[in-house]
């Protein structure tokens, strides 16, 4: 699958990450406890401009996470 740098929502990207999840709402947290536990990519992603509450990641930001995380198709 060929993902492309350009900016997601959280819940496509978790889907993406997590494509077998019981709902959008349970994609989105489980990218999202991924993210806050990598301490390096939560840092990154704030310096970014990344702030609690913001629903799409720039793209930018979908790079350092995929540089963190791998490409979802290679989790």
């Amino acid at each position: 699958m060929e993902i492309s740098n350009r900016m997601y929502s959280k819940t496509e990207l978790g889907l993406l990450y997590f494509p077998e999840a019981t709902s959008k709402a349970t994609a989105r947290r489980h990218l999202m406890d991924w993210v806050k536990r990598c301490i390096p990519l939560w840092n990154e992603l704030k310096k970014l401009g990344y702030q609690v509450g913001c629903q799409y990641f720039s793209p930018r930001q979908v790079a350092v996470i995929f540089e963190y995380l791998g490409e979802p198709d290679e989790c």
